[in-house]
């Protein structure tokens, strides 16, 4: 498969950020940011997620292409339950996607690198499925609360309270222009961060 083939399956030059699943017999799903540029594919995972471990050990995973704001939500704090997702077959492999994704790319991992904090490597595209090729505005508000939670998660690295005023301005867009699977998925995050602001606090408390 070649790299000019992956724009009818959505991952275009720059960033896309995609919901990676990784894990032939315990499948994992997590958001990450793909990165295509000059011709080439890469993939940046850092230490501690399973996300790392799956794809350190297989070497191959699916990148999951979705316009749904809930399962980047809920993908990014809490696992995907089974029901989740579906297996393609690839070199007598089972590799899991997602669902209701509108496509999916299996990658195969190259020269890889590590360092004390994480795992980068050149991916190669094997495969792909296309499940839904109607066309879809983009829309603010899912755009916002995608943002939001990467704003989370560096919220609960760092405990910088910038990282809530931030959440709170992307928020404010998702009111305004999100439609209610955008706003079901604010509500999740609004949850998600009560809770970390007690992880943040607790972990203040005992420095």
């Amino acid at each position: 498969m070649e790299i000019s083939e992956l724009d009818k399956y959505g991952i275009c030059d720059g960033i896309s950020e995609i919901i990676l699943t990784s894990g032939m017999e315990n499948p994992n799903a997590a958001p990450i940011g793909l990165i295509r540029k000059d011709n080439r594919v890469f993939i940046r995972l850092y230490k501690g997620s399973t996300t790392y471990e799956n794809v350190k050990r297989d070497k191959i995973f699916a990148a999951n292409v979705t316009y749904d704001p809930l399962l980047f939500i809920k993908s990014t704090f809490s696992n995907l339950g089974e029901e989740n997702f579906k297996y393609h077959p690839l070199d007598s492999k089972s590799i899991p996607m997602l669902k209701n994704s509108a496509s999916s790319v299996i990658f195969r991992c190259d020269e890889i690198k590590h360092t004390k904090q994480a795992m980068t490597a050149e991916i190669i595209p094997m495969d792909a499925v296309a499940n839904d090729y109607r066309p879809k505005a983009i829309n603010r508000g899912l755009t916002a609360v995608i943002e939001a939670a990467v704003h989370a998660t560096r919220y609960e690295l760092t405990g910088d309270n910038k990282f809530l005023d931030l959440i709170d301005q992307c928020l404010e867009t998702t009111c305004k222009c999100g439609g209610q699977r955008e706003k079901d998925a604010a509500e999740i995050l609004l949850n998600e961060i009560d809770e970390i602001k007690k992880r943040v606090a607790g972990g203040k408390g005992t420095e």
